[in-house]
């Protein structure tokens, strides 16, 4: 008799810890794991990766007639909930997927401490001048294979670069036109600089990188940077987030459902998730 084939649900969960194993997460306040489990799953192996589990990101996920799982990053259900009902847009979002077979998985902080994950790609357009790099949190009793976890990332560079040499990096890297730019003198080199994906101010606001490269931080957290002489980059929080998705996970996740004792999976990543702000 053939053996039962795993849920794809199941498939996504044991490849995942290969990538980031759950225990990497904040899990005191982050909500990370299987969300939202079909009771009538799709037997279809393909993945929809998201930032953020939008009604346009829902809507894509319904019409691809292969799709049994939706991996957004950030969770979609991240508070108790008292009820679920179509009268609230994101709930909606999870009742129609999990009436069409869909199971929705969240690894969120799992996928920011993974040695290579989002803060690890966030310092890659500096690799060339980058002389040390080192965890800023480093996450406590990592498991096997996993040491060098932690959050933020903080590289001393091997010689100087001018503050609109990191701004054009940055902006290169993250696909997108314009950042934030806070400096107390555009003039000052830049030998160490620190990163954090999504709001960053209470990962990496303690350390005494020349520059701090997040995705928002409050106002005054920002003047206080400013006030220590450092300086900060900010590119809307899920800017510093969104391009891993294509450039690392993407490729990354379908070859370890593929080589699950599995084979014909296939992972897409949302032609629809885009950060909510936009230059007018």
């Amino acid at each position: 008799m053939a053996a039962a084939r795993k849920a794809p649900i199941a498939v996504i969960k044991r490849a995942w810890e290969r990538i980031a194993p759950l225990q990497l997460a904040e899990t005191s306040w982050d909500n990370v794991g299987v969300l939202v489990e079909a009771p009538f799953p799709k037997e279809k192996k393909q993945v929809l990766l998201t930032i953020d589990l939008t009604a346009a990101v829902c809507a894509e996920a319904l019409a691809l007639p292969g799709c049994s799982v939706v991996i957004a990053y950030h969770p979609p259900i991240f508070k108790g909930l008292k009820s679920l009902t179509l009268s609230n847009p994101l709930q909606a979002s999870l009742l129609k997927l999990a009436a069409s077979g869909i199971s929705v998985f969240a690894p969120h902080t799992s996928l920011d401490a993974t040695p290579k994950g989002i803060n690890t790609w966030l310092v890659e357009p500096f690799k060339d001048v980058t002389a040390t790099s080192e965890v800023v949190d480093p996450t406590a009793q990592p498991p096997a294979g996993f040491e060098g976890a932690g959050m933020g990332r903080i590289v001393t560079l091997s010689r100087p670069l001018a503050v609109p040499d990191v701004v054009a990096r940055v902006k290169k890297h993250l696909g997108v036109e314009y950042v934030q730019l806070a400096t107390p003198d555009e003039e000052t080199p830049i030998t160490s600089i620190a990163v954090c994906a999504g709001s960053g101010g209470g990962v990496i606001g303690g350390t005494k990188a020349d520059m701090l490269v997040t995705g928002e931080m409050s106002h005054h957290e920002v003047l206080a940077k400013v006030a220590s002489g450092q300086s900060v980059i900010l590119a809307n929080h899920t800017n510093t987030e969104r391009g891993y998705l294509s450039a690392v996970l993407q490729p990354w996740l379908e070859k370890e459902l593929n080589t699950d004792d599995e084979s014909g999976w296939e992972v897409l990543v949302s032609k629809k998730d885009a950060d909510p702000l936009r230059t007018v």
